[in-house]
């Protein structure tokens, strides 16, 4: 490892709450990865999270063990991460935290989004200063504490005269749009992999269809695709975000959830597909490049169906040097770069309406 001094570290869970992924990053005048780890999550935590996350409700005993919990499964992933690059801790300025969102609600009176894993523990267990609770400080500039990423999405992938597009496929899906280096556009455009992993989860007893191999043999239900369609997050302005508390089999038909496996993640692989085809045609967003990261860019029978949605090739952001995995966990490690240095980072409001202001709250490491 590098003995450069401007070494961040981020590590964060996303919607598909199935692994912790740590970059850790030299952050200059260019942003270079220079490890990446990702730590499983015990299985008995995410049947925790997954309660949680599609309930209405929970125990403030539940909500307090777990929060610590997860506070220290990150303390962990973090602590090992820079034990396999060999790094000394004295190099590192401080890491920043995701946090597990259990909760995101915008469109109430009081809007809130809730992450669990406390950042005391991350700091004591780690030895390092930690940022963290990224979302609501956003929501209280305006935003909507999600996506977070445009800034730094421009930030790595941008290029003079090319426009392109950075689709981020987690448990949810979101874009930045990157026109020029000062655009600043993102937005949640419908489920990712959320429905069809909940569904091979609860009813085939795997984590998700590895490659989309399950899908792939499938034919599309028009019926229930264009219900899906319709629902009314897809009439929302942009930008605007959402979760798992909204996009969950809950909102698939009884009738529908008879068919066959094959049919029924055919279905739903079409669904996220045409989601985020949709959204980028009611943008009216022009691109030369649609780049994929998250979790999302390994089911290759999805990239296939985004592909002929768009009509047009689909690109990793492993093709620009960067694993599909990293870039989520390197924009946190970007976030606290900025936060530490007391930098501003600007949140949207709407189109060409923007806010400026300090993201994340600082947990200082003991002296």
């Amino acid at each position: 490892m590098s003995s450069n001094k401007n070494i961040y570290i981020g590590a964060m869970s996303g919607t598909s709450h199935d692994a912790i992924d740590v970059s850790i990053t030299e952050i200059g005048k260019d942003i270079t990865l220079k490890s990446f780890f990702s730590k499983r999550i015990p299985n008995s935590v995410r049947m925790r999270i997954k309660n949680i996350m599609e309930s209405d409700s929970t125990t403030l005993t539940e909500l307090g063990q777990l929060n610590k919990k997860i506070g220290y499964l990150f303390a962990q992933a973090i602590n090992e991460s820079i034990k396999k690059a060999k790094l000394k801790k004295n190099r590192i300025n401080c890491v920043a935290i995701s946090g597990q969102t259990i909760r995101h609600e915008v469109y109430n009176t009081n809007p809130f989004s809730m992450q669990i894993g406390d950042p005391n523990i991350v700091s004591s267990e780690t030895g390092l200063t930690v940022i963290s609770d990224f979302r609501n400080m956003h929501i209280s500039l305006g935003g909507e504490g999600a996506p977070l990423v445009p800034e730094f999405h421009n930030e790595l992938f941008h290029e003079a005269r090319k426009s392109k597009i950075i689709l981020n496929i987690g448990g949810i899906a979101n874009y930045s749009y990157i026109k020029n280096k000062n655009y600043l556009w993102g937005s949640d455009v419908g489920p990712g992999n959320a429905l069809m992993d909940a569904y091979c989860q609860n009813y085939l007893n795997k984590p998700y269809d590895k490659d989309g191999k399950i899908a792939s043999k499938g034919k599309v239900n028009t019926k229930e695709l264009n219900k899906l369609l319709s629902h009314k997050f897809f009439k929302q302005k942009f930008p605007k975000s959402t979760g798992k508390e909204l996009f969950n089999l809950h909102m698939l038909s009884n009738k529908f959830l008879k068919e066959s496996p094959e049919n029924i993640l055919a279905t739903l692989a079409e669904f996220t597909a045409l989601s985020i085809y949709k959204s980028i045609n009611m943008n009216k967003h022009k691109y030369n490049e649609l780049v994929v990261c998250g979790g999302g860019g390994k089911n290759t029978f999805l990239i296939k169906r985004i592909a002929a949605a768009i009509n047009q090739e689909v690109i990793l952001s492993n093709d620009h040097g960067y694993d599909i995995q990293a870039i989520e966990s390197m924009a946190f490690a970007w976030m606290g770069y900025k936060r530490i240095n007391n930098q501003v980072m600007r949140v949207q409001l709407g189109k060409d309406k923007f806010n400026k202001g300090l993201l994340g709250s600082i947990t200082k490491a003991k002296p």
